[in-house]
């Protein structure tokens, strides 16, 4: 009977340590399951942020292949006297062949480039402005309070040493629409 019984205890034994392996098992299979998970997150933190600098590295080459500057180079920094001759108009205040005579004022701050438009030597108007190679944009959104809904888009896209030509757009309050064309002459240094 002792043959038996060890037997039985051995049989027992291989079952409980049976047990336990299957156990252990599941344990480490869970813990390879949550690192799977850990690692498809990395993986996928990755591949975003490889798509993030991706995308930072071809704006930056769209930028520098289009010479894109914040500020205003030397060349065109100063002062330039501004005749603008109106286009096209669909305001009452505006009719085509008027023509404005204003003081341009082309400056670098803290912010990029701007420009500053006087009128008899008052300040009338800052334009922000983004200088891609030979071509400026410039921007001017009125607040409410002060000078209605205006909105006020101009583009610099013929550059000389002495002149510089461009169009003007001006949308009024009520939504109409009026276009200058502009000439800048450089104004004597002094």
């Amino acid at each position: 009977m002792s043959v038996l019984r060890t037997i039985l205890l051995l049989t027992i034994l291989l079952l409980m340590s049976c047990g336990r392996k299957e156990k252990d098992l599941e344990a480490r299979e869970k813990q390879l399951l949550f690192r799977e998970k850990e690692f498809s997150a990395k993986e996928e933190d990755y591949k975003n942020l490889l798509k993030f600098r991706d995308s930072v590295l071809l704006e930056d080459s769209i930028k520098s292949d289009t010479s894109y500057s914040r500020v205003w180079p030397d060349s065109l920094k100063g002062s330039w006297n501004g005749r603008l001759i109106c286009r096209e108009s669909s305001c009452s205040t505006y009719v085509i062949g008027d023509q404005r005579t204003e003081k341009w004022i082309f400056e670098n701050d803290s912010l990029g480039a701007l420009v500053k438009i006087l009128d008899n030597n008052q300040l009338k108007r800052i334009l922000r402005a983004d200088y891609i190679s030979d071509k400026a944009e410039l921007s001017f959104i009125a607040d409410s309070l002060n000078s209605g809904n205006v909105k006020i888009n101009a583009v610099l896209d013929n550059f000389n040493k002495k002149v510089i030509k461009g169009t003007q757009t001006i949308t009024g309050r009520d939504g109409c629409l009026v276009k200058f064309s502009i000439e800048l002459s450089s104004a004597p240094k002094k």
